[in-house]
C-alpha cells in the first residue's frame, strides 16, 4: 500500500516539474532588473515578469518593453521598442521622430520618460537608417545611463524574447 502512495506522489511531483519547467520555457517567467537604463519605469534588481506567448502571436508593438538577447555580452536586456520595421528613426530636439513608410515625420508622444528626461545623441541630430524587415529600434527608458539601439544598431527580431510586465508589487 505505501509503494503505490509512493509512486502516486512520484507522479505527481513529475508532472508538476515537467508543467513548471514547460510555463518557464515558453509561457511565462520572472526575471529581475539590472541597472539604471530603463529607469523611472523600473529600478535596478525590480523584479518583473517575462510573457512569451504575446510574441508568438504577433510581432512587437511602438512602446512594448521587450526582454532580448544581446548576442554581444551575451546577457538578457529590457529596453522599449520605438522603431519599426520599415521606418526611420530620427532623434532631433532632444526628442524622438518617426518618419513612417510614406515619409510622414512625426514626433514620438512618451508619457513613461520622466519630466525632464530628454533623447540625445553624441553627434547632435542624427537620422538612423530606414529599418529592415525584423529590425527594432529599442531604447530604455533612461536616456541618459542606456546602451541601447542609438550605440548598438537595431535588433533582429529573433533576439526578442517576450514582452515585460510590472509586477503589483515590489520586491523588498
Amino acid at each position: 500500500m505505501k509503494v503505490v502512495y509512493f509512486f502516486q506522489t512520484l507522479k505527481i511531483v513529475f508532472i508538476f516539474t515537467v508543467l513548471v519547467l514547460f510555463s518557464r520555457t515558453f509561457l511565462i517567467e520572472p526575471g529581475v532588473v539590472n541597472g539604471m537604463s530603463m529607469e523611472k519605469t523600473f529600478i535596478d534588481e525590480e523584479v518583473f515578469l517575462i510573457n512569451k506567448i504575446t510574441l508568438l502571436l504577433r510581432e512587437p508593438k511602438r512602446y512594448d518593453m521587450v526582454q532580448f538577447f544581446d548576442k554581444d555580452s551575451d546577457e538578457l536586456i529590457i529596453k522599449r521598442v520605438i522603431g519599426l520595421p520599415g521606418e526611420q528613426v530620427y532623434i532631433k530636439k532632444n526628442s524622438i521622430f518617426i518618419i513612417d513608410k510614406h515619409g510622414i515625420e512625426t514626433k514620438l508622444n512618451e508619457p513613461y520618460l520622466s519630466q525632464y528626461m530628454v533623447t540625445r545623441t553624441k553627434d547632435g541630430a542624427v537620422k538612423y537608417d530606414i529599418l529592415e524587415p525584423n529590425k527594432y529600434f529599442l531604447l530604455g527608458d533612461n536616456r541618459v545611463s542606456s546602451t541601447d539601439s542609438r550605440t548598438t544598431g537595431p535588433i533582429h527580431r529573433k533576439y526578442i524574447l517576450g514582452t515585460i510586465s510590472k509586477l503589483p508589487f515590489k520586491k523588498n
